[in-house]
Parts: structure tokens; C-alpha cells; sequence
């Protein structure tokens, strides 16, 4: 660590993961985008670049957050039951190709297809940060929730990786906070926007393999 003025940098992975000042944030793995029983796979679209790619790996490193006592934050992404959340662009974003293109009831609020994947039993201590936007930051209390918990650096894993998981990245950064995305914990149906959105986070922070991490981790 370094400091610039009055203020401390971390600067190596081992600082900026201690398990002390880190949360571990899985970004939008809900029932309706990684269940078989969810709408994407009833609609009868591959899901396997989840359940067989990205999931195994935030199984993984949740359970490692979990037994070090890491603060655990689930973000949910959320359509509007009435509408009234929803916005033109939004709309004109599903018509172009997303995942709930021509599903009418995808992650809608107050379904279980909305709901955090059964498969990773959130707990009642697990915040879970409802969201009208790809953003986590965006009309939510995130960052009241980070500071408030003395967090300072975020392991991000979760879907998709050029959507929700690099708008919530940027913010990190902007927020004043680390953001370390595990490149095998996030994953998208499309493999040329993942690698691009890998890219473009290496500049917003770290971008390293969940083994990585887990090592780190591990050796406390």
C-alpha cells in the first residue's frame, strides 16, 4: 500500500481482497435467467453458457465469501409489474437482441423467475439490491449499503458481462470503490461481447480468474 496526500491506495490483490474491507456482489443470477425451469430456458434458449460456464464458479467463490464472513450482496435485475419503472430506451434495448427479447414476463417483480437462483440459498443476512437499471448503483441504496458495512473493495460475478455487470463495474470506481470482476464468475450468451466487455473493465479495475482470488482468500 501507498498512500497519495491523505489518501491510502491499495496495490496489490491481496490488499484490495481482504476479506476485513471486501463484499462480494453476484450480479442478476435469478431463477428466470440460470433455472432450467426459468423463462429463457421454457422459451427454449441455451442457458448452458451460465449453468455450465460461470455458475460452478460463483458457487464456488460464494461459499469462500460465506465461511470468511464477507458481507454478501445479491442484485436483482427487475421489470416493472405496471410499467411505471420502465423507460423508451429500456424497451428500444429488448427489442435490439437482449435476453428478454419476446419474453414477456422475464424477471418480472414479484415472480419467483425475479428471484434470486434457488440454487444459491441466499440467507436472511445476504442483502439483495432490487434494480430498475444495469447499474446496481442507479435509484438503489448500494452505496449507503458499502459504506455503511465499511466495504471498500467488490468481487463481482454475475450476468451479463457487457450489460449489468460492466455499467455496475464503471460506477464501482466512480463510487470511490475497488472493483475486482472474476473473468470465469461472469458470463454472457454472447462470446465476442464478453472478451470486449473484459476489455473495457481492465480499465475500471481488476479483472483476474476467481483462482485468484481464492488463493488469496484461502491462505487467511
Amino acid at each position: 500500500m501507498r498512500t497519495v496526500g491523505q489518501i491510502k491506495v491499495y496495490e496489490t490483490l491481496e490488499e484490495i481482497v481482504n476479506p476485513q474491507h471486501t463484499a462480494l456482489m453476484v450480479i442478476d443470477v435469478q431463477n428466470d435467467n440460470a433455472s432450467p425451469r426459468g423463462a429463457i430456458a421454457a422459451a427454449g434458449r441455451d442457458i448452458s453458457w451460465i449453468r455450465d460456464g460461470a455458475l460452478p464458479v460463483i458457487k464456488k467463490v460464494l461459499a469462500e465469501a460465506r465461511r470468511l464472513g464477507i458481507t454478501v450482496i445479491f442484485c436483482r435485475n427487475t421489470k416493472s409489474a405496471d410499467g411505471t419503472m420502465e423507460s423508451g430506451p429500456k424497451f428500444r434495448f429488448r427489442s435490439k437482441g437482449s435476453n428478454s427479447k419476446g419474453l414477456a414476463s422475464y424477471e418480472v417483480e414479484g415472480t419467483w423467475g425475479h428471484e434470486v437462483l434457488d440454487e444459491l440459498e441466499p440467507r436472511p443476512n445476504e442483502r439483495q439490491i432490487v434494480k430498475f437499471r444495469s447499474s446496481a448503483f442507479i435509484g438503489t441504496p448500494l452505496d449507503m449499503l458499502l459504506k455503511g458495512n465499511g466495504i471498500e473493495s467488490v468481487v463481482v460475478v454475475g450476468l451479463v458481462t457487457q450489460g449489468c455487470v460492466l455499467a455496475t463495474v464503471s460506477d464501482l470506481m466512480h463510487y470511490g470503490y475497488y472493483g475486482v470482476v472474476l473473468s470465469d464468475g461472469v458470463a454472457s450468451g454472447n462470446p465476442e461481447a464478453h472478451k470486449a466487455g473484459l476489455i473495457v473493465m481492465q480499465h475500471k479495475g481488476d479483472v483476474v480468474t476467481s483462482g485468484e482470488v481464492l488463493k488469496t482468500w484461502q491462505n487467511r
